[in-house]
């Protein structure tokens, strides 16, 4: 089965990690204690094809997350999974505060200066030690935004944009001379 609802990654298995068939699951949410609350997750493959599994436990390992999954008992079977998504339902979504946002959702926004000015399409997200910072357009037009209040000015996922104001270094050529 596809299981479309279960469409909010949280997670990628990387590699099996005892003989026993746990699997070494690489981080993909702000939110890592969600895991200690999971029963079931939805394992989707590399092919797209999905399949719900029970957890049977949970365990934190070196900044991964260690998971033993109902019928899973081999380091063969585990490795099987390797490259597979972790996904929950979207209604099973972390309660985010206000001016908070999944990266999901803003990656494909347009970004917009105040005056109107379209400056392309969200691409990515960069995770940052002091902030994160918001990749828009590609290649040789790609803009770096960090993602803190002085550039970000409103963000309105309805409509599917973000407003931003520009400060002087953001765009080639806006570089403040001495």
């Amino acid at each position: 089965m596809s299981h479309p609802e279960w469409n909010l990654t949280i997670g990628e298995i990387v590699a099996p990690f005892s003989r026993f068939g746990e699997v070494k699951v690489r981080i993909e949410t702000d939110f890592p204690e969600r895991f200690e609350d999971l029963k079931t997750v939805c394992i989707r493959a590399t092919d797209g094809s999905a399949k719900l599994m029970q957890i049977e436990r949970v365990r934190f390992h070196k900044g991964q997350v260690l998971l033993h999954l109902r019928g899973v008992s081999s380091i063969d079977e585990a490795d099987e999974l390797r490259g597979s998504l972790v996904q929950v339902r979207r209604t099973d979504a972390v309660t985010l505060s206000k001016d908070e946002y999944f990266v999901h959702d803003l990656v494909g926004c347009t970004v917009v200066q105040e005056n109107g000015e379209a400056l392309g399409t969200l691409t990515s997200v960069m995770r940052g030690s002091a902030n994160d910072v918001y990749v828009v357009g590609q290649g040789k037009n790609e803009i770096l935004l960090p993602a803190v209040k002085q550039v970000v000015r409103s963000v309105d996922i309805a409509k599917r944009q973000i407003v931003v104001t520009l400060i002087p270094g953001l765009l080639p050529g806006t570089a403040e001379t001495a």
